[in-house]
């Protein structure tokens, strides 16, 4: 990637209540967990893709941490970065590199909070040909 077209989102403190933990008594009750995202993606890229709505919707993201995060139980901070960077990595096709932050504040009385953090990078987003087979765009 060429540094004068990469293009950063952040998305910093996305607040969700979750159900996670391994404990008995973390399966009674939700629990706060904050997302510190980054993502890049290759606006030189977008300008293939005539109409196609090729960007990064920040309110989308949201969403889709929202309904895999109220979906179920998750034990692990680690189960949840690594299952939000790859549900986003592959919903985009155009992010080329992912961050994901999470972080369960307060969760022992002494302890402010604790985090887990994981990246994930694809391959050759500059490639067209796979995007446009990964996606099913003509």
């Amino acid at each position: 990637m060429k540094s004068g077209f990469m293009k950063f989102l952040y998305i910093d403190q996305l607040i969700v209540m979750a159900s996670i933990g391994i404990y008995n008594w973390e399966r009674q009750c939700l629990q706060k967990l904050v997302f510190d995202l980054r993502l890049v993606y290759d606006s030189e890229f977008c300008k293939f893709i005539n109409g196609m709505n090729m960007y990064v919707d920040y309110v989308q993201i949201n969403q889709i941490i929202l309904n895999m995060i109220n979906s179920r139980h998750f034990e692990l901070i680690e189960d949840v970065a690594e299952i939000t960077a790859e549900a986003l990595i592959n919903r985009f096709p155009i992010i080329s590199w992912i961050q994901v932050k999470v972080n369960k504040p307060n969760v022992i009385r002494n302890l402010c909070n604790v985090g887990f953090c994981v990246e994930r990078r694809k391959s050759k987003v500059h490639d067209f040909k796979k995007v446009r087979l990964y996606t099913g765009w003509k």
